[in-house]
């Protein structure tokens, strides 16, 4: 298996172990997911499309 793929292989699981906490946690507390408000997500969404141009302009200048 090549470094590359030894890499992406142990984020997955990673992942996968972050996804089963998760689910886990709502099993054991339903009572305590809450939607997420209108006005967050439109600050996700904004700073998601700032990192999106640095990291564009900073392709750019390599």
């Amino acid at each position: 298996m090549s470094k590359d793929n030894a890499e992406k292989n142990m984020k997955t699981q990673e992942g996968v172990g972050s996804v089963d906490l998760l689910n886990r946690d709502i099993k054991d507390n339903p009572e305590s997911v809450q939607p997420v408000s209108h006005g967050l997500l439109q600050r996700i969404q904004v700073i998601r499309n700032q990192a999106e141009a640095n990291r564009r302009r900073e392709h750019q200048e390599d």
